[in-house]
């Protein structure tokens, strides 16, 4: 499940390319994420009707407030997530109206109260689940950030959940670790997608809401795929013919292996002279998922190369007689497989800069 997180800040066209975006990374639901403390009903609607007017997808709403609800389900949601003891009266009834679903929280955010044991979680949600009974439940015990309230007690919450209630639903909300950690989110995200198998979850739920997360939906997806195969073959979530290996490797390759000892061996030294080429320079941005060399003459811009690819731009470039020196031409491959590299990893390219 992948949040659109702000989503009321984002104009319709930009919803909708972000909902095509998470799609093509393998989300299978999209969540229409409301901002809090602020009340726009109207907005929950127009948003979940366009998504829904657009694609055929399944569409949750992410909210606390009432009248929201209630106007992003006569749009067609189809979740509605953060049901608690503070607001499930005021909807209950239009969520089973609507032949609707929802995600249910162990708090009482109209009181400030969250339970933070791992028990008065599980004892918190069973009551409200017995309250709702009339409509499809799914559980959220809360994930919790590393060293917030304590990630270990809100995984031995999921954990006692599942052992009292085997067959009911559990949502595991990813984006509360992997957005609040300073770590690559890759790695975090297939670990936190094991666990998840372990425990028997049924959704992964998570937002791209900063740099350090993009990717985050494809990189879910492939671990639930990872440990689904593990799974069903009863194996660890290794060499199972999906991995999420991107920076590392995962065998040694034998291509190095040459011997050197016969011929000279000669100490490469960088002299730092810059000589301009007559034909002009280019400057190497990232936008729009693709590489743009940007051909300037007499300090002016005079055309645009673009491509995914930083070979595709060279060959471009040589075919074309745009350069002169061989020096400028090294330099340019140089740069372009850097800004290719940034565009492959999500990361972000300055011309001249590392990547790393």
């Amino acid at each position: 499940l992948g949040e659109i997180a702000n989503a009321i800040t984002l104009t319709d066209d930009m919803l909708l390319e972000r909902v095509a975006y998470y799609l093509d990374s393998g989300a299978d639901m999209i969540d229409v994420g409301m901002q809090a403390n602020m009340e726009n009903p109207e907005s929950a609607y127009h948003m979940v009707k366009i998504i829904k007017d657009n694609f055929d997808v399944p569409v949750s709403i992410d909210t606390i407030n009432s009248r929201e609800i209630k106007r992003a389900l006569s749009a067609g949601a189809d979740l509605v997530l953060s049901l608690d003891h503070g607001n499930y009266c005021k909807v209950i009834d239009d969520i089973k109206d609507y032949s609707a679903s929802a995600v249910l929280l162990p708090t009482d955010y109209s009181k400030n109260f969250i339970p933070q044991k791992a028990l008065d979680r599980v004892k918190s949600l069973e009551s409200l689940d017995k309250k709702c009974e009339t409509i499809n439940t799914i559980a959220d015990p809360l994930l919790d950030p590393i060293n917030s309230h304590s990630l270990t007690n809100s995984i031995i919450a999921c954990w006692l959940l599942r052992k009292r209630n085997p067959r009911k639903p559990l949502f595991f909300g990813v984006g509360n670790v992997s957005e609040l950690l300073d770590a690559d989110s890759n790695g975090v995200n297939a670990v936190l997608s094991g666990i998840a198998m372990e425990l028997g979850v049924s959704i992964l739920f998570s937002p791209e809401a900063s740099l350090k997360t993009k990717g985050s939906i494809h990189e879910l997806k492939t671990a639930s795929d990872m440990m689904f195969i593990a799974k069903k073959r009863n194996t660890i979530p290794k060499n199972v013919g999906v991995n999420l290996i991107r920076l590392k490797d995962q065998y040694n390759r034998d291509d190095a292996d040459i011997d050197l000892s016969d011929i000279p061996h000669i100490e490469a030294m960088a002299d730092g002279k810059f000589v301009p080429d007559y034909k002009g320079s280019f400057k190497i941005i990232l936008a729009d998922s693709k590489i743009h060399a940007v051909l300037y003459v007499d300090y002016k811009k005079t055309l645009v190369i673009e491509s995914d690819s930083a070979r595709a731009i060279y060959e471009e470039i040589i075919r074309n007689d745009y350069i002169s020196r061989i020096e400028h031409a090294a330099y340019l491959g140089m740069e372009l497989e850097k800004a290719e590299i940034a565009l492959k990893l999500g990361k972000n390219y300055v011309q001249d800069f590392p990547i790393f």
